[in-house]
């Protein structure tokens, strides 16, 4: 299962530069681009087997690390604790 800090730690690393590590907080305002999505699905496919179709995904909703958790949960409540 997929955690809140599972989700947190992904969305650091992507939105992290130059390895230098971001520190963010699960409900810190965020702003993922279309690279940062990018590397996001690739970590979820790789580390989750998840697939997100960034095509039918509503970037612009992904202000927190907490809304995007929610956003994994709703599309795949199986795979996704919703256990902080």
């Amino acid at each position: 299962m997929i955690t809140l800090e599972n989700v947190k730690g992904i969305v650091a690393e992507c939105l992290s530069i130059r390895n230098e590590p971001v520190a963010i907080d699960v409900d810190s305002p965020i702003m993922i681009d279309s690279f940062s999505l990018v590397w996001i699905q690739q970590l979820l496919e790789e580390r989750y087997n998840i697939e997100i179709d960034p095509e039918h995904s509503d970037v612009s909703s992904f202000t927190s690390v907490r809304a995007f958790h929610g956003y994994l949960a709703k599309k795949f409540p199986d795979r996704v604790s919703l256990a902080g």
